[in-house]
């Protein structure tokens, strides 16, 4: 699969390359793939119009590149979790820390991944899903077939419906901290105006202990 940029894309400096990439970020995660304009996105990161046609090929590549850059980021913080944490639940609770301080760091790439799954862009529905869950389904099917294996788990379905499951979990929280509708949603279930990450971190990872069959001790 082509990369959605152009070879003159890698050749200019990290500082430029991020310039552009956080001023579309921006602009998509604000406005919508259709409400972005490609002129304020180029005129943001202080290059002409036709420079960023140089780099990307189109709108919807522009768009692209954002998220092969998140999926990168996503593939190697979990990678880094996988290798430092041996514990399954270890893990989880650590991908659950990491998605509420991502998601308050970086709001406008969870309104991009909302947005991904609006009918605004039915059209690259396919492409987009692919993008973006094939960094976690591989990890996280992965992860919960080892645990498995070790008796850390006992879950009542199979190793690819588990990941799928815990996905949700994550995906649910990154949403709740990153986009103000999520915001109120777990205001209303919780009950509270107040709703503190390290409350909704354990009560999910308690609630993976159960769904996942854990063992008392484990």
């Amino acid at each position: 699969m082509r990369p959605s940029w152009t070879p003159i894309f890698d050749r200019i400096s990290e500082d430029k390359r991020q310039r552009v990439l956080y001023s579309a970020k921006r602009a998509f995660a604000e406005r919508g793939f259709t409400g972005a304009n490609v002129n304020e996105i180029a005129r943001e990161a202080g290059i002409s119009v036709g420079a960023l046609y140089k780099y990307f090929r189109s709108k919807e590549d522009l768009f692209l590149a954002i998220i092969e850059a998140s999926r990168e980021r996503l593939g190697s913080t979990l990678d880094d979790i996988l290798a430092a944490v041996p514990s399954f639940f270890g893990r989880v609770e650590a991908i659950l820390r990491t998605a509420t301080e991502s998601a308050s760091a970086d709001p406008d790439i969870v309104r991009i991944y909302i947005a991904c799954t609006t009918q605004e862009l039915e059209p690259l529905a396919r492409h987009l899903a692919s993008q973006i869950e094939s960094a976690s389904a591989s990890r996280y099917t992965q992860m919960v077939r080892e645990a498995r294996e070790k008796g850390e788990i006992s879950p009542p379905c199979g190793d690819r419906a588990a990941a799928f499951c815990l996905d949700d979990l994550f995906l649910c929280l990154q949403f709740s901290f990153g986009s103000s509708y999520y915001k109120e949603r777990l205001k209303v279930f919780a009950g509270s105006e107040a709703v503190e990450s390290e409350d909704i971190v354990a009560a999910l990872l308690a609630f993976a202990r159960s769904a996942m069959g854990a063992p008392a001790t484990c």
